[in-house]
């Protein structure tokens, strides 16, 4: 936010201001309007580059190394390492292991003690754990999930990224209003401003988060349980079905607007010559 609210508020300005420098007639506009759009569009496919491994869960999305698992439903959250630890599958506060796994929780991680308090806690002797250099149950493990890498190093790409296309996309907003403006007559332009923010928010404001929502909740591997019972908070998504699912429905619904943004100008272009 604090580095794409500037940069849009820069584009809608810039994108007026050249309006007003070159005097650009509704023609110039709509194609103006059309190739920002269709530039941007072209951007955020690059977004598919932008990739991330899944969370490394032992049991769950990485197998408990050299051990032999025991039969659960859906997921083998349970080895031989930890099968007399009774551990409660409806636990999370999550462990990092010296093999760069990380656990449901230090009992899924087969621990038999620990040091210190909070955030700087280790445990010990943890059974399910094999780190470089120690043997099975030697290693220890700190509290958190372990750190992915190509994700730390992929975000800086994703924000550029994104700073490009919000500026591209706001660089095309102010002469896309002012098609609005002067292809309507003078006593239709208040109803046009209404129409355009009525179909924006039915179509877009108010059902976007419910089919995005319902999106990205298919690509949940691991759900959270509340005190009281049911389904809370997702612990762990599938990032790869995260990443296509989202911006595959983002390219999808921007495509159609593409084609909705040639149509215009072919016609304003009839309309105006």
């Amino acid at each position: 936010g604090v580095i794409l609210l500037p940069i849009t508020i820069m584009g809608m300005f810039l994108g007026g201001f050249l309006i007003k420098k070159f005097k650009l007639h509704i023609t110039e506009m709509a194609k103006f309007a059309c190739i920002t759009f269709i530039v941007a569009y072209l951007l955020n496919l690059l977004y598919f580059t932008c990739s991330c491994e899944v969370l490394q869960v032992a049991g769950l999305t990485a197998p408990y190394s050299g051990l032999k698992h025991l039969s659960f439903p859906k997921n083998n959250f349970m080895a031989s390492c930890n099968a007399d630890c009774g551990c409660k599958l409806d636990q999370w506060d999550p462990v990092c292991g010296d093999n760069g796994i990380t656990y449901m929780t230090a009992c899924f991680a087969g621990c038999k003690s620990s040091t210190g308090t909070g955030k700087n806690m280790v445990f010990h002797n943890c059974s399910c754990v094999e780190g470089q250099g120690n043997g099975l149950g030697n290693s220890s493990a700190v509290l958190g999930q372990c750190q992915r890498e190509s994700c730390t190093k992929a975000f800086p790409y994703f924000l550029a990224l994104q700073t490009a296309c919000a500026f591209i996309l706001a660089l095309g907003g102010t002469p896309t209003y002012m098609i609005m403006f002067r292809s309507v007559s003078p006593d239709l332009k208040s109803f046009a401003v209404g129409i355009e923010t009525l179909c924006g928010r039915i179509l877009g404001g108010l059902p976007a988060p419910i089919y995005f929502g319902a999106l990205i909740d298919e690509t949940c591997l691991k759900w959270g349980t509340k005190n009281c019972g049911g389904s809370g908070s997702c612990r762990v998504y599938d990032t790869k079905a995260f990443r296509n699912v989202y911006l595959g429905l983002i390219a999808g619904l921007r495509a159609g607007c593409c084609l909705l943004y040639i149509v215009i100008s072919v016609l304003i272009m009839k309309r105006f010559k």
